[in-house]
């Protein structure tokens, strides 16, 4: 049985049910790399370009941790789902860079989709995919159904972690939780914080150094910037004298905008990797927008390689005694842009 090796990594957290569903039909084993480690930030930093993000840097230790394991790597050249917004262009050139870097690599499976620049749609989209699946099977009907599956699978994921208004609102009135239920923390009042950034910051324990369980413990109820309604993202993307042209910035500064203005949070906290150009445009304005109307405390953390857990939870921790205090007693609303 061949082997197809998936980075744990950037996209992976946003179509990792697609990737595995279909490599898994068609008969292969869909190896993904183990979760970031020590390890593989030392592999990371150096091998990868130093004018690379925080988190494409931890891509290359991925790759790293599974080439010599699989006989394929699944890197696929991925410009926008999107018929207008863009992700990273990175993503696009991540595929080629790897393999003048690292010349030892198996075979990349890299097809190209991009729905904004291409003009690509279903139909390209289900060509590159089955030109994928005639690596490993000639049966077209196996193909065609793994395709399917894996487009099904990736609905269901989606339908998992986007939430409907209603359910914001219920959880804006305390009546639900949609992550980890917060430790109760006695004679203190339970906070409500919306965490914003990329879903492979926000999703990978080393690289955000542990916020998730670091504000579970606080005894902090959050929701995330991925599980925000679209139609809300897009109400607030349109309150903007421009359009914001990065899809996933835009998930991100929507879902600060809509609690700046809804005012049914305590505060914001937003990830931001080091040396991201779309992140920092977003940061931008977020910091700006918060300046105007400062009553939700905006805390922005720039992370990289360098980033301490210490450093980290030490502003977590004075960000949350802040907010904890009477209305009186908070002399600093501004918003606090920290590189820890």
């Amino acid at each position: 049985m061949k082997k197809v090796g998936i980075p744990r990594a950037l996209l992976y957290y946003k179509f990792s049910e697609m990737w595995t569903t279909f490599f898994k039909e068609l008969g292969t084993e869909a190896v993904v790399s183990p979760k970031t480690t020590k390890q593989i930030k030392f592999d990371s930093v150096k091998n990868a370009p130093d004018e690379d993000c925080y988190s494409t840097k931890l891509y290359f230790g991925h790759v790293l941790a599974l080439k010599d394991q699989v006989d394929y790597l699944f890197i696929p050249r991925f410009g926008s789902d999107h018929h207008t917004y863009v992700g990273c262009p990175k993503f696009i050139g991540l595929a080629e860079v790897l393999r003048s870097q690292i010349p030892d690599l198996p075979e990349i499976i890299m097809p190209h989709y991009n729905k904004a620049k291409s003009g690509h749609r279903k139909i390209a989209f289900f060509r590159k995919a089955y030109k994928v699946g005639l690596k490993f099977t000639k049966n077209p009907i196996k193909i065609i159904r793994a395709i399917i599956k894996a487009v099904k699978a990736q609905k269901n994921h989606y339908k998992t972690i986007l939430i409907d208004e209603e359910t914001l609102h219920k959880w804006e009135r305390s009546e639900t939780i949609l992550n980890e239920p917060p430790r109760y923390v006695e004679n203190e009042r339970q906070l409500k914080i919306a965490l914003v950034g990329h879903s492979y910051v926000l999703n990978d324990p080393y690289s955000a150094l542990g916020i998730r369980t670091s504000l579970q413990e606080h005894g902090v109820d959050f929701i995330t910037s991925e599980q925000m309604p679209r139609n809300l993202i897009d109400k607030q993307m349109d309150k903007l004298d421009y359009d914001l042209y990065f899809l996933y910035e835009r998930e991100i500064l929507g879902a600060i905008m809509h609690f700046m203005e809804s005012k049914t949070v305590d505060g914001i906290i937003h990830l931001m990797i080091f040396s991201c150009g779309p992140d920092s445009i977003a940061g931008e304005v977020a910091a700006r927008l918060s300046k105007r109307d400062p009553i939700v405390p905006l805390l922005q953390l720039v992370f990289d390689e360098l980033t301490a857990e210490a450093g980290m939870k030490t502003r977590i921790e004075a960000f949350i005694d802040m907010l904890r205090r009477s209305e009186d007693e908070q002399t600093l609303l501004l918003t606090t842009k920290v590189h820890i």
